[in-house]
């Protein structure tokens, strides 16, 4: 019997090759996330210290440094503050697109997969019967050899 041959293989690794590639911009699209995430964290640490120091100043702990100065830069902060959680919005929107491609370049695989196991497991049942037959006639040759040097 001829060896296994799946015609389909280059499909197949066509579609492994672009799982990979989904599951490489899904990593990247995470860390654009954390990076975006931690910009979001500082931005908002840096607008929590802003509030402190003009809470100082409006104390007149601090001296020197016009209260309007405090204000623009508060603004300023608040400003960098929502951008970047608007940031982490637009990445987190990426990793769910990514993720989705992930998940149907996967099924794409899948699908492949298993009908190379099926066509595997047909082509095992084949060779499986064709050695059967192979070994019946055998049997068969052996029985009808044996029988006839009986009769003479």
């Amino acid at each position: 019997m001829r060896p296994f041959r799946f015609r389909a293989r280059a499909a197949l690794e066509l579609r492994q090759r672009q799982h990979d590639e989904a599951l490489a911009a899904l990593a990247r699209a995470q860390a654009g996330l954390a990076r975006a995430v931690r910009q979001a964290e500082d931005a908002g640490k840096a607008v929590k210290d802003a509030d402190e120091r003009f809470r100082a100043a409006l104390a007149g702990m601090e001296t020197g440094v016009p209260l309007d100065w405090h204000r623009t830069w508060r603004m300023r902060l608040t400003t960098e503050r929502l951008r970047c959680e608007g940031e982490c919005r637009a990445r987190e929107a990426d990793v769910s697109k990514a993720a989705a491609h992930v998940a149907g370049t996967r099924q794409r695989v899948r699908s492949l997969e298993r009908l190379h196991d099926n066509a595997l497991a047909d082509w095992k049942q084949a060779a499986a019967h064709e050695e059967q037959k192979t070994m019946d006639s055998l049997a068969t040759l052996r029985f009808t050899n044996g029988a006839h040097r009986k009769d003479q």
